[in-house]
């Protein structure tokens, strides 16, 4: 008798493998949240500051430069080479300092032929005027024998008169005699006619060669100046900035040879950022700092041009510069914009920027634990900037970089 045996029916094996994923997965997630809640940091890792409230001045900071207010560009007066160079960049000059020598033989040459030329027209004058000299004297011999000879017909006439109404000298002889010194005394006003209009003459070239003689010496005079002009000297008192020329080199007139700043008076030039200019005015006061000395200023210029987000401001010096200032010296200066009165401020967290709002930590009660609070910032103002909502009086907060933590961390700070 066959007998049938029942076949237990097989319990499902994928439970347990389930339930111990799922497992897993949920003591992961407890165990990032857990991470992620509590990030534990020691205190002295962290930079703290507390929250602060008096009157602050406002000063607005920039780096920069000195400048000079007056400089001096040499340019060359007439093509030419570098023959010598005696000065470098950066050395201090006087105003008769030569700085450099330039050569031009053409230009010798031509200084050469207009001393000649007007050697030989001073020559020519001096020729022109003895002749005419010469020409006056035998004019002026002429007018003494007409005078002569009119004074001997008048005592003729004179003389005749009386014997002519005698009869003794005939009429015919009388009224010759009387046609002679009418003659004679035309002949006298002619000449004297002549010799004015001779000087004239001599006196209207005389003076067309003596304005040619100024025109040679006027080109004269500029050769000459062209050729000192090849002796490079600095002009002013200062410091010899740049040189773009070298030994050897061809200029063209015009070209520039060197740029000598005045090192009397100078200026700071700062950049300033342009959210914080502009709250700068012309007049503000300022501080400059050259690194060995600290000098005051006035605001007189604000560029208008902006530039790399920045802005330049030219602050005149009102104080002597200490003895090693000198042009492009770098400086740093803080402009007074004014007094923030009763004001809320904090040292300037990492990161965060004027006018703007960030979160930031800010220690709990017991200083023990650190949440994130968003605050809204004002102006920066030197290593302080401007709370103006987020905070209040002694409370303190983390200003030390926190990029690395979540936003959603709440640090606890062990000593």
């Amino acid at each position: 008798m066959d007998i049938i045996k029942n076949t237990p029916v097989k319990k499902r094996s994928w439970i347990k493998p389930t339930v111990f994923i799922v497992g897993a997965l949920v003591f992961s997630v407890w165990q990032i949240t857990q991470a992620s809640s509590d990030t534990k940091v020691s205190r002295s890792e962290l930079r703290l500051a507390a929250v602060q409230k008096s009157d602050l001045p406002f000063t607005i900071s920039g780096f920069g430069k000195l400048i000079s207010k007056h400089k001096r560009l040499l340019t060359s007066p007439t093509v030419a080479t570098v023959e010598e160079i005696l000065v470098l960049p950066g050395t201090q000059v006087n105003a008769d300092t030569v700085i450099m020598k330039l050569s031009n033989p053409d230009l010798r040459l031509q200084v050469n032929n207009a001393e000649m030329e007007l050697a030989r027209h001073k020559a020519g004058l001096r020729e022109l005027k003895i002749n005419q000299k010469s020409a006056y004297l035998a004019h002026q011999a002429i007018l003494v024998q007409i005078k002569s000879n009119l004074a001997a017909a008048e005592l003729k006439v004179e003389a005749q008169s009386g014997l002519a109404a005698k009869g003794i000298v005939s009429s015919l002889d009388f009224k010759r005699s009387k046609l002679a010194a009418t003659q004679l005394a035309e002949q006298l006003d002619i000449e004297q006619q002549r010799l004015a209009h001779l000087q004239n003459a001599h006196q209207e070239k005389i003076s067309v060669q003596g304005q040619w003689a100024k025109q040679l010496d006027a080109n004269l005079a500029l050769k000459l100046s062209l050729q000192a002009g090849l002796v490079i000297r600095a002009d002013i008192e200062g410091v010899l900035q740049s040189m773009p020329v070298t030994l050897g080199q061809s200029v063209a007139a015009g070209e520039k040879l060197a740029l000598v700043a005045s090192n009397k008076t100078m200026i700071a030039q700062l950049k300033i950022p342009q959210n914080e200019a502009q709250d700068i005015a012309i007049g503000h006061q300022a501080i400059i700092n050259t690194r060995s000395a600290f000098v005051s200023g006035v605001v007189n210029r604000i560029d208008p041009v902006i530039t790399n987000g920045s802005v330049v401001i030219d602050i005149d010096i009102t104080e002597a510069l200490p003895v090693n200032a000198r042009p492009e010296l770098k400086v740093e200066g803080k402009i007074e914009i004014g007094m923030l009165t009763n004001a809320l401020y904090i040292k300037q967290p990492v990161g965060v920027k004027a006018h703007s709002s960030s979160q930031v930590f800010t220690l709990l009660a017991k200083q023990q634990t650190a949440t994130l609070r968003t605050m809204k910032f004002g102006r920066v103002i030197g290593n302080n900037i401007e709370l103006l909502s987020g905070a209040s009086e002694g409370e303190q907060f983390i200003v030390s970089d926190t990029s690395s933590w979540s936003p959603n961390h709440t640090l606890t700070i062990t000593d």
